[in-house]
């Protein structure tokens, strides 16, 4: 998960009702990486090939035009990697 001051604003109130849900339930969130952070692991984990992929851009691929505007939060983004 991305740190929250890099979640948009909106975003935010749905992080802070997650993160609750999360530590009440016994499951806190605890790692939030920036996307160079992402990158950085897993190139030091021995991934050759390493790409950062932002909720906005998944928003924009496989989100865009729904007529019921449902869409990705900007904290979640995907990394991948290859070996």
């Amino acid at each position: 998960m991305l740190p929250p001051e890099l979640v948009d604003d909106a975003d935010r109130p749905g992080l802070r009702a997650s993160a609750e849900g999360a530590r009440a339930s016994g499951t806190p969130f605890i790692s939030f990486y920036t996307p160079e952070e992402m990158l950085a692991a897993a190139r030091e984990a021995g991934f050759k090939d390493a790409r950062h992929v932002s909720g906005a851009v998944l928003a924009e691929r496989y989100f865009a035009n729904r007529t019921d505007g449902l869409r990705p939060s900007s904290g979640e983004d995907l990394l991948l990697a290859t070996i």
